[in-house]
């Protein structure tokens, strides 16, 4: 079985990725970082170059490698959801998280990752495009405002709190 994360740019899938995994001794995966890896370019690089429909290609050919794998925690890009097809690669639990629009900002602010989509959108503005999209994908929704308290009701909702 694996875990999927979900959610808006800046939620913590990443953050919360790892930790889960770590907890659950599963390997992590961002699935974002692993695509750049395979495409030896970032991904605004691959928006600039080849465009968002190209890019989501690479996305969903990424997530199939993992559909006959197990015990991983898979930290999904943001747009991962766009896709309808991407919900039948994921085996497993497909969580949604969430925060609120103060938090995922702070976080933004915080890091060094280009999100290409941002540069065209509030976070605001994808949260309105993607909400539907994302309840549809989920098996269950997790607030992230504590990162120990997060990954302790995800452990609860798969059933495999220790």
């Amino acid at each position: 079985m694996n875990l999927y994360l979900i959610g808006l740019p800046g939620v913590g899938k990443s953050t919360i990725g790892k930790e889960l995994a770590k907890k659950l001794q599963y390997e992590f995966i961002d699935l974002d970082v692993y695509i750049e890896q395979k495409a030896m370019m970032f991904v605004d690089e691959i928006f600039h170059l080849y465009g968002e429909e190209y890019f989501r290609a690479l996305e969903t050919n990424a997530l199939k490698e993992f559909e006959e794998k197990n015990h991983y925690v898979i930290a999904c890009g943001g747009g991962i959801i766009k896709n309808r097809e991407n919900k039948k690669y994921m085996h497993g639990f497909c969580i949604y998280l969430t925060s609120s629009f103060d938090d995922i900002e702070k976080r933004l602010n915080e890091s060094v990752i280009v999100r290409p989509l941002l540069l065209e959108k509030s976070i605001t503005q994808l949260y309105f495009e993607r909400k539907d999209a994302y309840q549809d994908f989920a098996d269950f929704v997790i607030e992230n405002k504590d990162i120990s308290k997060t990954i302790e009701q995800i452990l609860k909702k798969v059933g495999l709190s220790q």
